[in-house]
Formats: structure tokens, C-alpha cells, sequence
């Protein structure tokens, strides 16, 4: 009821999203564009298996992520490495054909449009203030992840896309109460995870959800609708079962455990030596010693989960800092490999704060160019700023609660599941959820200055 009377009170009073703000958001769209087509940077790490499960299934009907052998046994993880929504996604656009990925790359930058100005329109029933909008766009401007990413061969900006109509689907059938909304919340996070691996245990959430608000609303339809993600987590476990042997979802779960989770803890309690070796052991035990991918997973994580039970509480520091990292990094790879700027050698602020903390990662950061520190800097100060505005959002009660709640949920839910990689870009999937609670947060400040006038609140 709550949401309803400060929906109906909004509606009540709409106001224009300005003009000025439509042509901010655009415009900054084609700078990053535009040093695109002039630095020719779209390809990222993760950039190339993409493309080669694209034309593994264009060429040969494979989800597979490396190129085909003509000889010998394929790796079984690379069939489940990759889920198969991005390289589609890729296919559909024809993006394995082109020698530069123009139709993709327009295509991301008119999703990102897309995903912020859906929010834009949704925020303006609020009535923000005129220095509320600039807050917005200034937001976004010192967010360069979330144009880097639009403009590169990778998937965030399509998961991106999926976690906004989510969210907003989530909101409506909250309001509305309508099974058509339901529907939409369950489409779109089964493409969310069939895009990102992160979003395959958000089925459970789905359906927790979903079978609440069955009881509360009295419809048990709503409870069926919510158990389609995991129905089709399920069935996509079990493709992957008769491909690989093992029941799983993605193969990337393990190698981020040992390579990420597990050599972290150990440089922080034994050093560098002993976490490479460990690594490295670990893998020649599991190729040597057993002779199905099932077992060779399973040795690997038995492994890497004696590690973390061994120093618990060293691992628990690591991933909660991790997750704060995840929306406080401001992108230094990302900055540097776009625009190709000095300083890719060597790890990055990531591979500092995994081997030596935050010590580490603020002796690296005074050895940048001067410019580029410069840059990282303002982009950390935004993010700091967005942090504690979003932080407002929660505790102000005009808003409704299961907008803060669904909001603030869904960036833990990503934040705790990244938990030790967190850095910029695995946040740019819920950024504009970020920005926009950060926004709304953001009223009380400036109505403390003396020469801000608010009009007439549609929240009161």
C-alpha cells in the first residue's frame, strides 16, 4: 500500500525529463564512440572466446569457446566457460563476419541509452530537482566503465540491459500486481543468467520471491512463473551434464575459486611462492591423478576449499573487501587499454590488492602518469560519492521499501557473488541502479543549499 499511495502521489505530479539532460547522455555517448572508431580497442580478455563460440555455432552448431580441433579431444570447459546469450547475441549481429564490429558496437551504445534512459523516465515521477538531473548525468559522466563497456566486445552491457528490465519489471508487478509483469521478471532473469554466470543462483531468489508474493497476493500462477529460471537452470545443468560429464552451470565457478579465491588467501597468510606453487600443483594433481572432468572439478575444489576452511577469517576480509572494491575500483585496466595508455604492464590495482592489500594497490597507484592518476582519482571520488548517496536512498522512507530494498539486494546480490574479483567493470551491470538510488539520495543534500528552490514535493 505504501508503494501505491507514493506511486499514485508521483504520477500525480510528473515532470519532463530535461532536454539538456537527453543531450548530456547522448553526446557522451558519441566521444566514447568516437575514440572508438579511432583507437579500434573492442577487444578485452574475454573477448575472444566470445567471438569463437559465435562462429563455432554459426560454422559447426557448437557451443564451444576456443576453436574447433581438427584433431584430438576437445576441453571439456570450454563448452560451458562462456553461457551461450552473448555469443547469440553476437551471431544475430553477424559480428563474427565483420572485420571491426560496427553493428555491435552501435547496437551496445543504444542499449546503454536504452538502460539509463528507461531509468531517466522512471526517475522523473519523482520530480527531481533541476541539480538532481545534473547529479545524473554528471553520475554517469564519471562512470567511464559504463561507456568503455558499451563500446567493447563484451557482455556487461548486455547483462546490463537484463538487470534494468528486471528491476523495473520487479518494481511494476510489486504495483500493478499483474501476471504479465511476472512474466517479465522471470524472461529476464533467465537471460540474465544464460548471458552471465552470476545470475544462475538469482533463480532461487526469483522463486523465493516469487512464492511470497503467491501467498500474499493469493495466486499461485505467480509462484509457477517464478519457478521458470530455475526450471531452465536445471535443464541447462543437465545439456551441460551430457556434454562434460559434470553437472554444473559454468565452468568459469572453479577456475575464479583457484585462481582468484584461493591464491589470494594464500599471498596474504604464506606468500607469493607458496600460492603459485599451490596452483600450480593442484592443477598437474587434477590432469595427472584423474581422467574424467568430473573428477578433476571436483579435486580442484576440494582442494581450494581446504584453503579457505584453513584461514577463514583471512578469506572472509578478502571477500568483503572485495565487494566494497567492487563498487569503489575505478577501472584502471579498463581507462588504460581503452584509450591505449601507458601502464598495462605488470598487475593491476586488482592484482595488487590480491597479493599485498591495500598497501599494495596505493604504492602502485602513486607510480601512474600523472594524467592517468588524475583521472583514477576523480572516477574513485565519484564512486565514493554514489556509495554514500545510494546509502541515503535507503534510509529515506518517501520512497517505497521495496524499492530500496529490491534496489540495494540486487547490487549485494552481485557484489557478494563477485566477492574477491570485485573490480569496476563487474559492477557495470547494476550501475544504473546504483546511480539512480544515488540520485534520489542525493535530494536532501541539496535542499540543505540555500540556493537550491524545490518545487512543489510530489512525495509529501
Amino acid at each position: 500500500m505504501m508503494f501505491r499511495r507514493a506511486l499514485s502521489h508521483s504520477i500525480s505530479a510528473r515532470s519532463q525529463v530535461p532536454t539538456w539532460f537527453w543531450v548530456g547522455l547522448v553526446a557522451w555517448h558519441m566521444v566514447f564512440f568516437g575514440v572508438q572508431l579511432h583507437q579500434r580497442t573492442y577487444f578485452f580478455p574475454d573477448t575472444d572466446r566470445y567471438r569463437t563460440e559465435a562462429v563455432n555455432i554459426r560454422e559447426a552448431g557448437e557451443f564451444y569457446a576456443r576453436p574447433l580441433p581438427a584433431t584430438g579431444a576437445k576441453k571439456p570447459q570450454e563448452y560451458t566457460i562462456r553461457p551461450p546469450g552473448y555469443p547469440l547475441f553476437l551471431l544475430a549481429l553477424d559480428t563474427p563476419s565483420a572485420r571491426f564490429p560496427f553493428v555491435a558496437l552501435v547496437v551496445q551504445n543504444l542499449l546503454s541509452l536504452l538502460n539509463l534512459g528507461l531509468l531517466a523516465r522512471w526517475l522523473h515521477r519523482f520530480r527531481l530537482l533541476p541539480a538532481q538531473w545534473g547529479f545524473l548525468l554528471l553520475g554517469v559522466c564519471t562512470y567511464p566503465a559504463q561507456l568503455i563497456y558499451a563500446n567493447v566486445l563484451m557482455s556487461e552491457m548486455l547483462l546490463q540491459t537484463c538487470v534494468v528490465l528486471l528491476w523495473l519489471s520487479a518494481v511494476a508487478a510489486w504495483e500493478t500486481q499483474q501476471m504479465r509483469y511476472a512474466l517479465a521478471v522471470a524472461a529476464t532473469a533467465t537471460a540474465a543468467m544464460l548471458v552471465k554466470p552470476v545470475f544462475y543462483p538469482f533463480s532461487i531468489v526469483v522463486l523465493l520471491v516469487g512464492s511470497w508474493a503467491a501467498l500474499r497476493w493469493r495466486r499461485l500462477p505467480v509462484a509457477v512463473v517464478a519457478a521458470l529460471p530455475l526450471a531452465v537452470a536445471l535443464l541447462y545443468q543437465g545439456w551441460n551434464y551430457q556434454r562434460t560429464g559434470l553437472f554444473h552451470f559454468s565452468s568459469i565457478a572453479t577456475i575464479n575459486l583457484l585462481h582468484y579465491n584461493t591464491e589470494g588467501v594464500l599471498r596474504r597468510t604464506e606468500g607469493a611462492v607458496v600460492a603459485d606453487h599451490f596452483i600450480d600443483t593442484v592443477e598437474a594433481e587434477a590432469h595427472r591423478c584423474y581422467a574424467t572432468f568430473a573428477q578433476q572439478q571436483q579435486h580442484i575444489r576440494a582442494r581450494s576449499m581446504a584453503v579457505l576452511w584453513k584461514y577463514p577469517v583471512t578469506y572472509a576480509r578478502i571477500h568483503l573487501t572485495g565487494m566494497v572494491n567492487c563498487f569503489l575500483d575505478p577501472g584502471r585496466f579498463d581507462l588504460v587499454h581503452f584509450f591505449k595508455l601507458p601502464g598495462q604492464e605488470g598487475r593491476g590495482l586488482l592484482g595488487q590488492y590480491t597479493a599485498y592489500g591495500y598497501k599494495g594497490m596505493a604504492r602502485y597507484i602513486w607510480r601512474l602518469p600523472l594524467g592517468l592518476l588524475s583521472a583514477l582519482l576523480l572516477v574513485a571520488v565519484g564512486n565514493v560519492v554514489r556509495l554514500l548517496t545510494f546509502g541515503l536512498f535507503l534510509f529515506q522512507r518517501q520512497y517505497a521499501l521495496f524499492v530500496r530494498l529490491s534496489a540495494a539486494g540486487i547490487l549485494l546480490y552481485v557484489a557478494f557473488l563477485t566477492g574477491p574479483l570485485g573490480a569496476a567493470r563487474f559492477a557495470v551491470p547494476v550501475f544504473p541502479l546504483l546511480v539512480v538510488g544515488a540520485t534520489l539520495g542525493s535530494r536532501k543534500l541539496f535542499l540543505m543549499l540555500p540556493s537550491v528552490r524545490s518545487p512543489a514535493s510530489c512525495l509529501r
